[in-house]
This record gives structure tokens, sequence and C-alpha cells, in this order.
């Protein structure tokens, strides 16, 4: 951007997708409204993408975070269509659809649709065999419970226990909440990871009831589409494209903001590059504990209260196979663990079977998933041993003895928010402190959502609203 007498300079201090989905609002706002702004884009690390992060071997595609979009939240597959990404968009692998959970010794598939959604995976346990006949008909009550008081906030193990009694919460909502936040139902707030849970007892009364007229795809344009979407070279791509679109937007790689101060009228920075003033407006789209440091100085309000904001680290562990080394080919998109059996990894994805573009024709790709409040003790070890874990789960879970071509560790130390119960009147006492602060903002996946359509959105929310307080 060509700074002019006026121009207002944004700081956006964070290089994750909700950082990069603000800093691209910012730009194409000044494009399209001729708008006198100057964008500085800052990142500790040597890359941009945060947890996005797509590695090559050979003809193996390895996304080492996330690795789908999901759908029915707009706003992720809104910006691939606005990056001109929409001819890149691949659907799950319908013939593969499925998963399986471990449940008492052993692995057991649940029946047709479980790979399209959280509810769907629900009503299949119900007719599978990985909960015992008491327990399913302890979760029939929810079709006759009376819908209950609204409440401020509770646990998902007090909400899904009350509908669907502990052994569901065992079995069925504890490996669930692994594979998405890799955290503990019984700290974990109902109403800030899955508020549609609770509209579904408000609405219809029952959660079963309301399972049968759960979608299991969405239109995307002139498409229909699966629950979960990706991009056929990994979201790498969608990082890339954004990139690519931050027309004369300056990014830092490699720099580090160590201070904020204020400076005059705005705020100045002390990087690990220098120090930079002059900045209209600062939004922080680090991990809350980061913003949390950086905010100290000028908001100790704020400050406090996002430092409360628990966080854990994870692993993830790439298996490349030939397909003849694998005997059987395993089944489903792979499976899922209960805290209950004992495991050390939270499960496994089958990423062949998952997405089309991700292994060579005679090749094999699975991913195992460690760490957070379940098993954050196999973390600390070292990538040999890592390795080894995972490989010892594979064969006693899923019969895997073969030989990996390769292996890979990809480690995420203090990046999975944790949003435990009272954190969404937690995030109404940030912003309200904030907005005594003018000119500082908060976005990222410790706030209002974890998943890429959440930060896509609440980034470039967050930069219209500093438009509308900066920009008059």
């Amino acid at each position: 951007m060509i700074q002019t007498e006026g121009t207002r300079r944004i700081a956006v201090i964070g290089g994750g997708i909700a950082g990069l989905s603000a800093a691209y609002e910012l730009t194409i706002q000044a494009r399209e409204r001729h708008l006198p702004l100057a964008v500085d884009l800052f990142e500790s690390s040597q890359r941009l993408g945060g947890a996005i992060l797509t590695e090559r071997e050979g003809e193996y595609v390895l996304d080492a975070g996330p690795d789908a979009i999901l759908t029915l939240k707009p706003w992720g597959l809104e910006l691939c269509r606005e990056l001109g990404l929409e001819d890149e968009i691949i659907p799950t692998r319908d013939e593969h659809r499925g998963v399986a959970l471990y449940s008492r010794g052993r692995l057991r598939p649940l029946p047709y649709g479980t790979g399209s959604s959280w509810t769907r995976k629900i009503a299949a346990y119900i007719s599978s065999g990985v909960v015992s006949w008491s327990s399913k008909l302890r979760m029939s009550a929810d079709l006759v419970l009376p819908r209950g008081g609204v409440r401020e906030d509770e646990s998902m193990a007090d909400f899904f226990g009350r509908r669907l009694g502990r052994e569901a919460v065992q079995r069925i909502i504890d490996p669930l909440i692994a594979g998405i936040y890799s955290g503990d139902p019984y700290k974990l707030s109902i109403y800030s990871t899955f508020p549609r849970f609770p509209q579904m007892v408000a609405k219809r009364r029952s959660i079963l009831l309301s399972l049968l007229r759960a979608p299991q795809s969405t239109r995307s344009g002139s498409r229909t589409l699966p629950i979960f979407c990706s991009l056929r070279d990994g979201l790498g791509r969608l990082v890339e494209r954004i990139s690519e679109r931050l027309d004369g937007a300056e990014i830092h790689p490699a720099v580090t903001v160590n201070g904020l101060r204020r400076s005059g009228g705005g705020y100045a920075l002390e990087t690990s590059a220098g120090r930079r003033e002059g900045y209209a407006a600062v939004i922080l789209a680090a991990p809350a504990w980061v913003a949390a440091h950086l905010l100290e100085p000028l908001a100790p309000a704020s400050a406090a209260k996002m430092k409360s904001i628990r966080y854990v680290s994870s692993a993830t562990v790439f298996f490349a196979y030939r397909r003849r080394d694998l005997g059987t080919r395993p089944r489903g998109y792979g499976f899922l663990v209960p805290t209950c059996e004992g495991r050390r990894i939270n499960g496994a994805t089958w990423i062949t079977n998952k997405f089309t573009h991700r292994s060579p024709e005679d090749g094999f790709l699975a991913r195992c998933f460690v760490g957070g409040d379940r098993t954050g003790e196999e973390t600390q070890a070292d990538d040999g041993r890592l390795v080894q874990i995972c490989r010892e789960e594979l064969r006693e879970i899923a019969g895997i003895n073969a030989e990996p071509l390769f292996t890979r560790v990809f480690r995420w130390r203090d990046s999975g928010p944790q949003y435990d119960v009272g954190h969404a009147r937690l995030i109404q006492e940030i912003d309200a402190a904030l907005a005594q602060h003018p000119g500082l903002y908060v976005t990222g996946a410790g706030y209002r959502g974890i998943g890429i359509p959440d930060c896509v959105q609440d980034g470039r929310e967050t930069a219209r609203r500093l438009l509308q307080s900066v920009v008059a």
C-alpha cells in the first residue's frame, strides 16, 4: 500500500488463519473503498499459516494440523471461492465413509453415514455395539425427558450425562471431543463448544429426534458437498492464496513482537527487528497467552482474563505405507479411542481413505493424533519414542504390522485452546475490558471458535469492527 499523508497504519500480530483473514479483509476494504490504510503483518515464525501446515513427501500430501474445512459453517468455503480456489475443493471420499470406535478391546465399525457429521456419529453409535444395551435404553430416555430449565453454562459431561447417561459420555462424547479439541468433556463448556445441542433440546425437546433432521451435506454454489471438504493440494493452499492477495501489505516473517506501548495517539511495537511507531490500531491474532503478555502493560484487566484461557499441546504422527504391505486395507476414515480404554493415542485417520490426492495409487497414508488432556504425557517423548508408541498402538488396535516407508512427527505446543465452563462469559468480560482501550482488538482460535471457518469469520469481522472505529 502506498502511504500518503493521513494514512492509517494497522498492525496485525500473528500470521495464523485468523490474522491472515483480518489482514486480507483490511486490504480488500482499503482497495475497494479507496481507504488510506497501511497494514503490517508480523509473524514470529518463518512461515505463515499457524496450525495450517501442508508438506509433501513425494506424492504424499501431509496436512500436519487441521485436514478439513467444516462446510456447515460457510465462511471457510466462501473465502476459498473469493480466492479463486473453487475448482480445488475436494469432498471426502464417499465410498470409504465411516468411522470406528475402539470400545471394550476392539474396533467396532459404525454404520454408513457416520463420516458426515458430529451429530450423525451419535445416531450411528446408538445402533452399534460401542455401548451396552443398558446404556442404549438410558440414551432412549432422551426421547421423553423434559427440556429442563435454561442454564448459564455447564460442562459437556453434565449436559450429555443428563440427557444420554454416563456410559454415553465415556464411550461416545469423550472420544469425539478428543478428536476435535483434544479436551476433557468434564471441563469443556457445552455452550461454547457445541451450543447447537442445547438448542436442539430447547427447540425439539430431544437430541435424538433432532438428529433425524441433521443434514449430511451442504450447498456450495452449484455443488452439493459433504460436511467436510479439503483442497486438492492440502489446506496450505489456502494460506498461499491469502498471502498472494495481501496486495501492498508488508509481511514480516520471523519477527517477534516483544512489547506493545502507547505512542502519541496510537501504538508502538517493540520487535526483534527494532521499534516500530505510528499504529492507529493493533489486532492481536496470536494465542491468548501471547496476547496477554503484550497487553499486560496497557490493559491489565483484559490480560489477566486472557491468561486464564487454558491451552494444551498435541502431536500428529504420519505413517506412509505400500498398500500391498498392509494386507487388508483399513476401512473407513479411521478410528477414535475413549479415555476409559487406557490407550496412548486419541485416534487415527486413514488419510488415503478420507481424501483423494493424498498418496500415490499404490500407497496408503495414516495419521495418529496424540496429546491434549488425555494423552499429553506421550507428547513429552522424543520423536523416535513417539513413533514407536504410535506403531505399537496401530498394531494392537488396528492390526497394522507393516514397516512404514517413512514417518513424520509434527508437534503443536500450547496450541489447542480449551473452552472450559464459563468461557462465554470470560470472552464477554475480555471484550468489555478491551473496549476501554480504543484501537486494541483480539482474534483467533482462543476466543469464539477453533475451526478454520470460525477463525476466518472472526478475523474478518474483527477487521470490519476496526474499520468502523478507525476510518470514520
